[in-house]
């Protein structure tokens, strides 16, 4: 169930806005394109903003995901053990501490930007 609801969800981000454009002649693309609707992801433009993440398509994914999270349970439990390869475990390590390293990686990552264009000159 999970997965064909993902299905659905992530159809309907490239579906929808063609189907309520034939069904009402482009008045309800108008609205879904307008500031209060555009979180939705169903836009035929996207908004002037950079961090634009609609919620449709993406929703689609996580149920896509929990899907293959209740088949792994039921079917390859071993699959989901603790302890594993030391490649598994730091990506587990990542996962614990997503928030931290989101934050982190930023300012590591621009001073190490910024550190290589004073020694090559090019800052």
């Amino acid at each position: 169930a999970l997965l064909v609801a993902g299905a659905l969800l992530v159809a309907l981000f490239w579906l929808a806005p063609a189907a309520l454009s034939a069904w009402a002649g482009g008045s309800v693309i108008e609205a879904l394109n307008s500031r209060p609707l555009n979180w939705l992801g169903l836009v035929t433009r996207k908004p002037i903003t950079e961090d634009y993440v609609p919620l449709i398509p993406w929703l689609g994914l996580v149920l896509w995901g929990a899907a293959a999270g209740r088949w792994l349970l039921a079917h390859r439990p071993g699959w989901l053990a603790g302890g594993g390869s030391v490649p598994g475990r730091a990506l587990a390590g990542l996962g614990r501490w997503s928030l931290s390293y989101y934050m982190l990686h930023q300012p590591v990552l621009i001073g190490a930007l910024t550190a290589f264009g004073w020694l090559t000159g090019r800052g």
